[in-house]
């Protein structure tokens, strides 16, 4: 109900701030349609992390939940990984894997031995299973998924050796908390477990054959 409630008041929103702005452009059937359907994209994106920064800020965890946020994202965008069904569970998900994630910071610590473990591990893991399409987002081009393995494996060494030289133990674990957060949205098994389509790009395929 939530949920609803809140792409209702989406739409609504989005629907006003096109027809301000398509008073400027003239733009009409499908490129108006697609204008909305970015800008409601848009808010309620910004919505929910206006929900997970104040979550985070009534415990007083609002640097470290963004910092693990960016370094999230930062990794995704080649990697890609499942998004939750409807907007209410991503917020929830979000919620525990950053906020969550920023109060264990305080409790976890790791040795550059253990970076260099997981990091291994990690990179192994990017260079082997990224990016991970959704059912709705399949990555249909074959250069395009070799384009973002490569790149999501670059980035993941990249923020290896920078955690490894930044002397600053809280950095290092919300940089390896954050990174374990990504790949596990992006393995076969996660997919499994919560019964959502692997490969999809695979079925597009088959229909060729």
């Amino acid at each position: 109900m939530r949920n609803k409630i809140q792409i209702s008041l989406m739409e609504r929103l989005a629907q006003g701030i096109v027809t301000n702005i398509n008073s400027y452009l003239h733009k009409e059937g499908l490129e108006l349609q697609q204008m909305k359907f970015g800008i409601e994209i848009l808010l309620i994106n910004i919505s929910k992390l206006i929900i997970i920064f104040i979550v985070a800020a009534l415990f007083h965890l609002l640097k470290r939940t963004i910092f693990m946020l960016l370094i999230f994202t930062i990794i995704r965008r080649n990697a890609f990984g499942l998004h939750a069904k409807n907007s209410f569970i991503c917020t929830l998900v979000s919620i525990s894997l950053f906020v969550f994630g920023a109060y264990l910071s305080y409790y976890l610590e790791f040795s550059n031995y253990m970076v260099f473990i997981l990091f291994t591990i990690i990179n192994i893991l990017l260079y082997k299973y990224a990016p991970a399409d959704t059912e709705n987002h399949p990555l249909l081009s074959f250069n395009l998924r070799k384009k973002l393995k490569k790149e999501a494996v670059i980035t993941g060494l990249i923020l290896m050796i920078v955690t490894l030289l930044i002397p600053n133990n809280v950095v290092k674990t919300l940089v390896i908390l954050s990174a374990i957060s990504a790949v596990t949205l992006i393995l076969p098994i996660t997919y499994n477990l919560l019964k959502r389509s692997y490969r999809n790009y695979e079925n597009y395929e088959k229909e060729f054959i």
